[in-house]
């Protein structure tokens, strides 16, 4: 369980009280679930479920008529979860740091969370900051090598400061952004390729 390991390195790492939100789909287990909920016990932090499967059933549709390509890429459906984190969330939290459930987190979130964001949608890491060199990312984003992402603003997707009250209101955004990368297979980082369309 992957998830577990990303959730004990927040917990290890931070010192501020925290509470996970798990997305996930009709395959989590209730003991899987308990396992969760014990790991943020341990710690005295706080864990939430929402069932992706159940209230984004309508939104999941969607992806697949406008993305034929998911049926086959590598990863799941999961991967789009992200997209619907305003939705499922309560309105009143207005800011979430969003991880790839294979993250380590080695220092204390409350860095990251403290970040004034004002009324930009996300704070985000530039993929340059990860390759170093910018033929490298021509090479893996066919984004940046056509000219529809700037390499200097190609961002990973893995780690996200979230504004969502800025975030809930880019639905239509969004909308735009998966049909053009649905009408373009060669994009293949899907999730990706959509935020940094909609957003870089």
């Amino acid at each position: 369980l992957p998830i577990c390991t990303t959730m004990q390195s927040i917990f290890a790492n931070t010192n501020a009280q925290v509470t996970v939100h798990i997305l996930h789909d009709n395959t989590l287990t209730q003991d899987n679930r308990d396992k969760f909920s014990l790991t943020a016990e341990q710690y005295n932090q706080r864990v939430k479920f929402y069932n992706v499967d159940e209230f984004c059933a309508e939104e999941i549709k969607q992806l697949y008529l406008k993305l034929p390509q998911i049926a086959t890429v590598r990863h799941t459906i999961a991967m789009f979860y992200r997209f619907f984190v305003g939705k499922l969330i309560s309105a009143d939290i207005e800011k979430i740091i969003y991880l790839d459930s294979d993250i380590i987190v080695n220092l204390d979130l409350a860095e990251l969370w403290q970040i004034e964001l004002g009324e930009k949608i996300f704070g985000v890491i530039p993929e340059i900051a990860n390759y170093k060199s910018s033929a490298r990312i021509l090479e893996i984003h066919p984004t940046c090598r056509d000219g529809i992402v700037k390499i200097e603003d190609c961002f990973n997707s893995g780690v996200l400061l979230m504004n969502l009250n800025a975030f809930r209101n880019e639905r239509e955004t969004l909308s735009e952004g998966t049909k053009f990368i649905g009408k373009n297979p060669q994009y293949v980082y899907l999730d990706q390729d959509i935020l940094n369309y909609c957003f870089s």
